[in-house]
Parts: structure tokens; C-alpha cells; sequence
């Protein structure tokens, strides 16, 4: 009897999938980063990369992160040009 071959069911499907979650979340990230830095905050990068790291825990977190942000990121701060 021939061993069977150790392939994991839709293994190159699954990679395309995390590899396009992973970019989204990442540019999910990026659009918060800049929201806050468009804000004048001081906490910028914390605000995109926590939110881009609850996305990788899941959904539901991702979600509730975004939500906390949206109501507590301040006014627009205008640009001099």
C-alpha cells in the first residue's frame, strides 16, 4: 500500500485568502493611521497598528476597534497652505 501524500486541503487556496486578509487589515490599518495623523494626534501609528491587530484577532474585535476609534477621534485639524 502506497503511503498517502501529507497535502492540506485547498492549501494554496488558504494561502491566497490570508494573504489578502493580511493586506486588507493592513490597509484597514493604514486608512486609521491616517484619519489620526489628518487629526493632529499624537497617537497616530498606535491607533492604525492596534486596529490592523485587532483585525488579525478577528473580526469582532476589528470591528469594536473601529467603532471605539470612530467615536472618540477628534475634529479635523485645517492644514495652512
Amino acid at each position: 500500500m502506497a503511503p498517502l501524500p501529507l497535502q492540506v486541503p485547498a492549501g494554496p487556496e488558504l494561502l491566497l485568502i490570508l494573504l489578502i486578509l493580511i493586506v486588507v487589515f493592513g490597509l484597514i490599518g493604514r486608512w486609521v493611521y491616517r484619519d489620526a495623523k489628518s487629526r493632529g494626534s499624537d497617537w497616530a501609528w498606535q491607533w492604525g497598528v492596534g486596529i490592523a491587530f485587532l483585525f488579525f484577532l478577528g473580526l469582532v474585535p476589528g470591528l469594536l476597534g473601529i467603532l471605539i476609534y470612530v467615536l472618540v477621534r477628534g475634529e479635523r485639524v485645517a492644514t495652512a497652505s
